[in-house]
């Protein structure tokens, strides 16, 4: 390619009625085309199916249109007899009355060259210009085409006028810059051709486009041969083109590198939320098992009976003392090992960060030592005489100026319990505290509002930070990863 070839833009635009004549086609004719049907496209060598990118099929829109003029004409008739003065306005629509807006949008480089990503930013763009324009000139965009079986890809976009009070007849005339303006001209009685007016219009039409859709993909206006520029004219033109166009692209990547941030700081804000609500629920549930003491905690993970009536049977003190000397020592080798056992898991707390998982271990545990304690003691033993027993032995063990009066009794009196208690009250201390400072941050984050980004970007990063730490566990990798990608974003800007 020559640098004097260099890019510039294609865009048309022009209306179309269903009956054609020798200086338009029909609607019929340019859906046809559009859709690629058997000998629509004689200048195409090697026609294919287009891909449909919005709307519906080419052919569809012209029966979209027959409907519509029907009913528009029905509605024009009733109108014509209740208003009679304005019979020339209610006129029904003809089979010569423009009534489809055909444009078409091309893609400088030809097909096998084309940088796919380049394409598809710039048929993003396209698209959006052409709904744009459509709003702006009182139509609907109907359907959306793509052509990739010419030299140069292309977009076809087909769409047709709104009715309303001042487009009875759906005149796609209407809706388009030249025509408007070239009736005006006629109108105002301004001198020279009409068509003056109406080629300026659309060359305010192609500057629109130029500077929203072309300019920001390295497109000139018209070529250099027109504008008789020289060849450093047109090289520096270009250059600033192709700067125009990797700064836009910076700015995309940019706004993406941004939305992903968002998405990811969103996403650990959510997890983060859920986890502040799960372990203040952790926190009140064991809180609620702690102060409520172990019978009322038994009933919840065990409710076995038999269980819970060896945990409240009172213990008979001193009456396994008044056996022989030969039954104490029996009664002592059988439950020496076993209350010792129990003793140990009396006084050390359970490891692992959980608390609730380990309050529910040591009852699990706790229901299995007293089961043993049964199983062990001598047929001859009555079980308050056990309990009094071992109530003497943690009396010993956990230096209490008391002997507690059942097992019950025992195990809230010793450290783990003890434990649990102080730690439960703790835990939830803590959950209502960082729940309290999450919900401070997310206010100051809404009243920041979207113009100050870095104040409400650090309050939802705190809250985050706050929220892992509030877990227990801190996901250093996942929330350096966030601020890693937020620092990335803001650099792009």
């Amino acid at each position: 390619m020559s640098d004097r070839s260099g890019k510039s833009i294609f865009a048309h635009k022009q209306t179309y009625s269903r009956k054609g004549n020798s200086k338009s086609r029909s609607v019929s004719d340019i859906a046809d085309e559009a859709e690629r049907l058997d000998g629509a496209c004689p200048h195409v060598g090697n026609p294919q199916p287009p891909t449909i990118l919005e709307g519906i099929l080419p052919s569809e829109v012209v029966a979209l249109i027959e409907q519509r003029i029907a009913e528009q004409n029905k509605q024009l008739r009733r109108l014509r007899k209740e208003q009679p003065d304005r019979k020339d306005a209610l006129r029904t629509i003809r089979s010569d009355t423009h009534v489809l807006i055909g444009s078409v949008f091309s893609f400088p480089d030809p097909v096998e060259d084309m940088d796919e990503a380049d394409y598809l930013r710039w048929r993003r763009d396209v698209i959006a210009f052409a709904r744009d324009d459509a709003v702006r000139n009182g139509a609907e965009v109907l359907s959306i085409v793509e052509h990739l079986d010419e030299a140069h890809p292309h977009v076809h976009v087909l769409a047709v006028p709104l009715c309303a009070d001042g487009n009875m007849r759906m005149d796609a005339k209407r809706c388009h810059e030249g025509h408007r303006e070239q009736d005006r001209h006629a109108a105002q009685h301004w001198s020279g051709s009409p068509s003056r007016s109406y080629k300026q219009a659309m060359r305010d039409w192609q500057d629109r486009y130029h500077a929203e859709v072309g300019a920001k993909h390295g497109q000139a206006r018209t070529g250099p041969r027109r504008r008789r520029l020289d060849r450093a004219a047109w090289k520096a033109e270009q250059e600033r083109l192709k700067a125009q166009k990797a700064a836009e692209i910076a700015t995309e990547r940019a706004a993406e590198a941004r939305r992903l941030a968002d998405e990811e700081e969103r996403r650990l804000s959510a997890v983060s939320w859920d986890t502040v609500a799960r372990r203040l629920r952790e926190a009140e549930a064991v809180h609620a098992i702690a102060t409520g003491g172990l019978i009322a905690a038994i009933r919840q993970v065990d409710p076995d009976p038999v269980l819970l009536e060896r945990l409240e049977t009172p213990g008979q003190m001193g009456s396994w003392t008044n056996h022989d000397a030969d039954r104490n020592r029996e009664m002592s080798l059988a439950l020496a090992p076993v209350l010792s056992d129990g003793l140990e898991a009396l006084r050390q707390p359970p490891a692992g960060p959980g608390l609730f998982e380990g309050l529910s271990g040591f009852l699990r545990g706790l229901a299995g030592w007293v089961n043993r304690l049964a199983d062990a003691s001598p047929r001859w033993l009555k079980w308050p005489e056990t309990v009094a027993y071992v109530a003497q032995g943690a009396k010993q063990a956990f230096g209490t100026t008391y002997s507690a009066s059942t097992l019950a009794g025992v195990i809230e009196a010793s450290p783990v319990w003890q434990f649990f208690t102080r730690e439960a009250q703790a835990r939830l201390d803590q959950a209502r505290a960082v729940q309290a400072g999450c919900l401070e941050n997310a206010r100051d984050q809404t009243q920041a509002g979207s113009g100050t980004r870095g104040a409400g970007s650090g309050a939802s990063a705190r809250l985050s930070a706050r929220c892992f730490i509030a877990e227990g566990r801190m996901t250093t990798c996942a929330y350096t990863n966030m601020h890693i990608r937020r620092r990335r974003a803001d650099n792009c800007d």
